[in-house]
């Protein structure tokens, strides 16, 4: 006879099971409801998990049999994910790591899981190659704008605009990885305000204005944005050197950015003015670059530490 933990009442289950299939219908219809209600089916998961990891893995296990006779293999993949996720961040509360390692690890689990799950969907035939679904929205999207003679957006010559397309396919591995960075922030940030501290205590944090992102940060920039000037065509490699210096280039912006809040708040500006003035500096991203940049080759924020003591 199976006996079940104790500690899980049954509405609890119940409503649990509810609540993932939400997320698995709302999901099916657009991942922006998915990535919208995934805090709230993460933190009902965490929960559970944390009571019985048994009931966590019936919950799975119980969903994926239909889930493999009813639902779309892409649904399939992000249900995956979400039960990855919730493992992984369980084990850095559990572990009692910071919030900013705990981003890390949640950004590569999506995109990690985001990437090898689509590759392993294309490579059995459930989904069609994102290489011919690309091709066939831009031929069309060409054949449009050669039938009525112009551009929407006016002034872009065709080939421009067919390279730049062009482009943004060969980077998409990167752009999910940036995706995936502010789904994690948005997911770990509203974990952060509903957890409930006496069962689960949230992750230990740094301010904004502390976030640091290591020099090897900067090296692998230049190294890959001077590599960049030498590779040409469409192969694997340039693939490769273009979506490192798509991920690094965003780090070095993060970093400019919280470099530029620390500035304002050793300054003495009001925090309510210095995040109003991070927000033309979000948008100005050369500018922002530039200040990371700066920033990590001079260690300015370590000057301004010393000239403060």
């Amino acid at each position: 006879m199976l006996i079940l933990d104790q500690r899980v009442s049954f509405i609890e289950t119940l409503l649990t099971i509810l609540i993932v299939f939400l997320f698995i219908t709302l999901t099916n219809v657009s991942l922006v409801f998915g990535i919208f209600l995934l805090p709230f089916v993460v933190l009902y998961l965490l929960k559970l998990k944390h009571k019985s990891n048994y009931h966590f893995w019936l919950i799975f296990f119980s969903f994926m049999i239909p889930a493999l006779l009813f639902l779309e293999p892409s649904i399939l993949l992000w249900f995956v994910i979400l039960y990855i996720l919730t493992a992984v961040i369980h084990s850095s509360i559990v572990k009692g790591y910071t919030q900013e390692l705990t981003l890390f690890y949640v950004t590569f689990t999506i995109a990690l899981g985001t990437l090898l799950g689509l590759n392993i969907l294309q490579a059995f035939g459930f989904i069609q190659p994102l290489s011919e679904t690309y091709f066939a929205f831009r031929n069309w999207y060409v054949d449009q704008i050669e039938t009525f003679g112009s551009i929407p957006f006016g002034g872009i010559d065709i080939e421009v605009f067919k390279t730049a397309l062009d482009q943004f396919y060969i980077n998409l591995p990167g752009y999910i990885t940036v995706l995936s960075f502010f789904i994690a922030l948005y997911t770990v940030l509203m974990l952060r305000i509903t957890l409930n501290k006496e069962q689960m205590k949230p992750w230990p944090r740094a301010a904004f204005s502390d976030w640091q992102f290591p020099r090897i940060t900067l090296y692998i920039f230049f190294i890959v944005f001077v590599i960049s000037f030498f590779t040409t065509g469409e192969g694997t490699f340039q693939s490769l050197i273009s979506n490192a210096l798509l991920v690094s280039e965003w780090a070095v912006f993060i970093h400019g950015l919280a470099f530029s809040y620390f500035f304002f708040l050793e300054k003495k500006m009001n925090k309510v003015l210095a995040v109003i003035l991070l927000i033309p500096l979000f948008f100005l991203r050369p500018l922002t670059l530039l200040i990371g940049l700066l920033e990590m080759m001079f260690r300015l924020r370590m000057l301004l530490i010393m000239k403060r003591k």
